[in-house]
Protein backbone atom coordinates (compact mmCIF):
# COMPACT_ATOMS: atom_id res chain seq x y z
CA UNK A 1 0.00 0.00 0.00
CA UNK A 2 1.33 3.41 -0.95
CA UNK A 3 1.16 6.18 1.57
CA UNK A 4 0.80 9.80 0.45
CA UNK A 5 1.60 12.94 2.38
CA UNK A 6 1.50 16.63 1.62
CA UNK A 7 3.87 19.00 3.43
CA UNK A 8 2.38 22.49 3.38
CA UNK A 9 3.53 25.84 4.70
CA UNK A 10 0.73 27.80 6.39
CA UNK A 11 -0.95 30.67 4.57
CA UNK A 12 0.22 34.27 4.62
CA UNK A 13 -0.19 35.59 8.15
CA UNK A 14 -1.11 38.99 9.50
CA UNK A 15 1.12 40.70 12.04
CA UNK A 16 -1.24 42.59 14.34
CA UNK A 17 0.50 44.60 17.04
CA UNK A 18 0.61 42.93 20.45
CA UNK A 19 -0.48 39.48 19.24
CA UNK A 20 1.76 36.58 20.24
CA UNK A 21 3.33 34.65 17.37
CA UNK A 22 1.28 31.51 18.05
CA UNK A 23 -1.96 33.53 17.92
CA UNK A 24 -1.27 35.43 14.68
CA UNK A 25 -4.19 35.03 12.24
CA UNK A 26 -4.10 34.67 8.49
CA UNK A 27 -3.92 37.71 6.24
CA UNK A 28 -6.69 38.32 3.68
CA UNK A 29 -4.53 36.99 0.81
CA UNK A 30 -4.43 33.55 2.44
CA UNK A 31 -8.06 32.81 1.51
CA UNK A 32 -7.39 33.35 -2.19
CA UNK A 33 -4.21 31.27 -2.10
CA UNK A 34 -5.96 28.53 -0.11
CA UNK A 35 -8.71 28.30 -2.72
CA UNK A 36 -6.10 27.66 -5.42
CA UNK A 37 -4.34 25.01 -3.35
CA UNK A 38 -7.62 23.37 -2.26
CA UNK A 39 -8.56 22.93 -5.93
CA UNK A 40 -5.09 21.55 -6.69
CA UNK A 41 -5.27 19.09 -3.78
CA UNK A 42 -8.71 18.00 -5.02
CA UNK A 43 -9.77 15.13 -2.78
CA UNK A 44 -6.24 13.93 -1.93
CA UNK A 45 -5.74 14.35 1.82
CA UNK A 46 -8.24 12.65 4.11
CA UNK A 47 -6.72 14.14 7.28
CA UNK A 48 -5.05 17.50 7.98
CA UNK A 49 -2.50 17.82 10.79
CA UNK A 50 -1.54 21.48 11.27
CA UNK A 51 0.70 23.06 13.86
CA UNK A 52 -1.29 24.38 16.81
CA UNK A 53 -0.52 27.97 15.76
CA UNK A 54 -3.67 29.89 14.77
CA UNK A 55 -2.47 30.57 11.22
CA UNK A 56 -1.73 26.88 10.60
CA UNK A 57 -5.09 25.72 11.99
CA UNK A 58 -6.89 28.38 9.94
CA UNK A 59 -5.00 27.21 6.85
CA UNK A 60 -6.08 23.63 7.50
CA UNK A 61 -9.69 24.74 7.94
CA UNK A 62 -9.56 26.52 4.56
CA UNK A 63 -8.11 23.44 2.82
CA UNK A 64 -9.85 20.56 4.57
CA UNK A 65 -13.41 20.88 3.26
CA UNK A 66 -15.02 17.89 5.04
CA UNK A 67 -11.79 16.16 6.13
CA UNK A 68 -10.87 16.14 9.81
CA UNK A 69 -8.34 18.65 11.19
CA UNK A 70 -6.24 17.46 14.13
CA UNK A 71 -3.79 20.16 15.32
CA UNK A 72 -0.44 19.07 16.74
CA UNK A 73 1.40 21.26 19.24
CA UNK A 74 4.54 19.27 18.34
CA UNK A 75 4.65 20.92 14.89
CA UNK A 76 4.71 24.52 16.14
CA UNK A 77 8.44 24.72 16.93
CA UNK A 78 9.48 21.38 15.45
CA UNK A 79 12.90 20.68 14.02
CA UNK A 80 12.86 18.77 10.72
CA UNK A 81 13.51 15.54 12.66
CA UNK A 82 10.66 16.23 15.08
CA UNK A 83 8.35 17.11 12.19
CA UNK A 84 9.28 13.84 10.47
CA UNK A 85 8.46 11.95 13.68
CA UNK A 86 4.98 13.52 13.73
CA UNK A 87 4.54 12.42 10.11
CA UNK A 88 5.64 8.86 10.86
CA UNK A 89 3.38 8.64 13.92
CA UNK A 90 0.35 10.06 12.09
CA UNK A 91 0.76 7.94 8.97
CA UNK A 92 1.27 4.79 11.04
CA UNK A 93 -1.95 5.48 12.93
CA UNK A 94 -4.16 6.67 10.05
CA UNK A 95 -6.03 4.05 8.07
CA UNK A 96 -6.27 6.00 4.79
CA UNK A 97 -2.61 7.01 4.60
CA UNK A 98 -3.37 10.32 2.84
CA UNK A 99 -2.35 12.99 5.33
CA UNK A 100 -1.51 16.68 4.89
CA UNK A 101 0.81 18.37 7.39
CA UNK A 102 0.89 22.15 7.82
CA UNK A 103 3.88 23.80 9.45
CA UNK A 104 6.28 26.70 9.47
CA UNK A 105 9.53 27.77 7.84
CA UNK A 106 12.41 27.15 7.97
CA UNK A 107 11.42 23.62 9.06
CA UNK A 108 9.04 23.01 6.14
CA UNK A 109 11.71 23.92 3.58
CA UNK A 110 14.35 21.75 5.27
CA UNK A 111 11.96 18.82 5.50
CA UNK A 112 10.79 19.07 1.88
CA UNK A 113 14.38 19.11 0.63
CA UNK A 114 15.35 16.25 2.97
CA UNK A 115 12.44 14.02 1.95
CA UNK A 116 13.06 14.77 -1.74
CA UNK A 117 16.74 13.94 -1.39
CA UNK A 118 17.66 17.14 -3.22
CA UNK A 119 17.13 20.89 -3.09
CA UNK A 120 13.62 21.50 -4.36
CA UNK A 121 13.51 25.10 -3.17
CA UNK A 122 15.46 27.60 -1.11
CA UNK A 123 12.25 28.57 0.69
CA UNK A 124 8.75 27.10 0.52
CA UNK A 125 6.47 30.13 0.18
CA UNK A 126 3.24 30.50 2.11
CA UNK A 127 0.81 27.78 1.03
CA UNK A 128 3.51 26.04 -0.97
CA UNK A 129 2.90 22.27 -1.10
CA UNK A 130 5.14 19.27 -1.66
CA UNK A 131 3.41 15.94 -2.33
CA UNK A 132 5.17 12.68 -1.55
CA UNK A 133 4.40 8.97 -1.71
CA UNK A 134 6.26 5.97 -0.37
CA UNK A 135 8.21 3.94 -2.89
CA UNK A 136 10.19 0.98 -1.58
CA UNK A 137 9.90 2.33 1.97
CA UNK A 138 11.22 5.81 1.08
CA UNK A 139 9.42 9.07 0.41
CA UNK A 140 9.49 10.14 -3.23
CA UNK A 141 8.55 13.65 -4.38
CA UNK A 142 5.51 13.57 -6.66
CA UNK A 143 4.94 17.27 -7.11
CA UNK A 144 5.74 20.69 -5.72
CA UNK A 145 3.42 23.63 -6.30
CA UNK A 146 2.97 27.19 -5.09
CA UNK A 147 -0.07 29.48 -5.30
CA UNK A 148 1.89 31.79 -7.64
CA UNK A 149 2.25 28.93 -10.17
CA UNK A 150 -1.52 28.33 -10.09
CA UNK A 151 -2.59 31.93 -10.68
Amino acid sequence: MKQCIWVIRHGKSARPFGVLDQNRPLAKRASEDAALIRDWLDSGPTLFVPSSAARAVQTADLLADQSPVLPSADLYVASPGEFLQVIEDAVAGHRDDHVAFIGHNPTVTSLVNHLAGRTVTDSVPTLGVAAFETVDGRWQLLDYVTPKELR
